[in-house]
């Protein structure tokens, strides 16, 4: 009899060492493919750049002259790259001071996106509001959108029983006994006592955090354009700029919610009071902004972080007393660390494909170019892949993943 015989596991040991080389091989075949197709297309782009510089010495250092360069290319996210390595203030100047990019954003074909949103405008973004004192009815909009964009993203998703198990708070999820109870007594969301989840089994949520910058609008372009909400973390600096910006990102209907006034981590983590002194600032920037009342928060470095040990448990059963509900991640983005393009690609697809829900850790920052150049085609992998992933934003309703 075969089966069970001595030839039989022989054959399976062989086979089991065969596929144990073959398949590390393979993969190391492809993402050497992969690798170096875009290494080819960024070194034919290094190309151009030196042979247009050769001939065009003088126009290099013309915006305008660079722009054109810039039309002509098939890989613009490469070109920009390229650009920014190569002198960072000549990019800057690329970025903001040509007056024909609004014109490439508004004509150029659908996977053309804009550089920064100092000087585009995208579709999703022509009711944004762009003055600098903002209306009362610009402020109820904001409200208005938000409200609605929470509703309907509510009715998308079928819920299922999972109950929310919270510490037990009293009227408006205020606990008598808490010695915090008269510190920010405004602080307050409400009980989550009761909550039930939605199904969301599937689902991928991108959050970019330690925004608004300079990338903000690049990103809001990406989501726009694939017709997607996220999630954004934010550090809100109190400047009208970065109020414009969260404007937006509230207008076009993503989630917004609270990271950090300062970042600082020994501030931050001090105790209780200081952390919710910072929470308070960053929940009142966000507010003034957008009239956004945030339940949602992220911890800066997660809720479990080498900054955070001595303080974490009572700093987590305040804000949860209070309401409020903290999310990490399942999945990093490494971008943070410094990942390249193919590390990012390779690395979130590959811990997405483990999970049944996933939350993607990015981050929105003025030196995290790679997060914007490897956005579209994560996006374009997940849409395509067989599992039928959905990209949604979280909500109260989402189960929050945590550390």
């Amino acid at each position: 009899m075969y089966f069970g015989s001595v030839k039989f596991f022989k054959h399976l040991i062989i086979t089991i060492i065969i596929l144990a080389i073959l398949v590390p091989t393979g993969l190391c075949v492809y993402l050497g493919i992969q690798n170096s197709q875009k290494s080819a297309a960024i070194n034919k782009l290094e190309a151009e750049i030196s042979s247009f510089r050769q001939e065009n010495s003088a126009a290099f250092d013309d915006p305008e002259a660079l722009f054109e360069l810039y039309r002509s290319v098939e890989d613009k996210e490469a070109f920009l790259k390229l650009v920014s390595e190569y002198d960072a203030e000549l990019y800057e100047q690329f970025v903001k001071s040509v007056p024909a990019m609004n014109e490439v954003t508004t004509s150029s074909s659908a996977t053309e996106a804009p550089l920064t949103m100092e000087t585009t405008t995208t579709a999703s973004s022509t009711a944004t509001t762009e003055s600098v004192t903002a209306t009362a009815s610009e402020t109820t909009a904001a409200v208005t959108t938000t409200a609605s964009a929470t509703t309907t993203a509510a009715t998308t998703t079928t819920t299922t029983t999972t109950t929310a198990a919270f510490t037990t708070t009293g009227s408006g999820g205020q606990a008598s006994d808490s010695e915090y109870a008269d510190l920010y007594p405004e602080l307050y969301c409400g009980s989550t006592a009761g909550v039930t989840y939605s199904d969301d089994k599937d689902y991928v949520y991108l959050t970019f955090d330690d925004g608004p910058s300079k990338h903000t609008d690049s990103i809001l372009y990406y989501l726009d354009k694939y017709n997607l909400k996220a999630t954004f973390f934010v550090v809100p600096d109190g400047s009208e700029e970065c109020a414009k910006r969260m404007r937006r990102i509230v207008d076009a209907g993503h989630t917004i919610g609270v990271h950090s006034a300062t970042h600082d981590y020994k501030q931050i983590y001090a105790n209780v009071q200081a952390f919710l002194t910072d929470f308070k600032i960053c929940y009142d920037r966000i507010y003034e902004a957008t009239g956004v009342k945030c339940s949602l928060f992220r911890f800066p470095g997660g809720s479990i972080n080498d900054f955070n040990e001595e303080t974490r448990n009572e700093i987590i059963a305040e804000m949860t007393r209070r309401g409020f509900v903290y999310f990490d991640w399942n999945v990093d983005s490494n971008d943070a660390g410094g990942a390249d393009w193919t590390e990012m690609y390779v690395g979130v697809l590959g811990q997405i494909s483990e999970t049944n829900r996933a939350v993607v850790l990015m981050h929105d920052r003025d030196d995290r170019m790679n997060t914007v150049l490897v956005l579209e085609d994560i996006i374009k992998a997940l849409l395509d892949d067989k599992r039928g992933y959905k990209i949604d934003r979280l909500t109260e309703k989402t189960k929050p993943v945590q550390f």
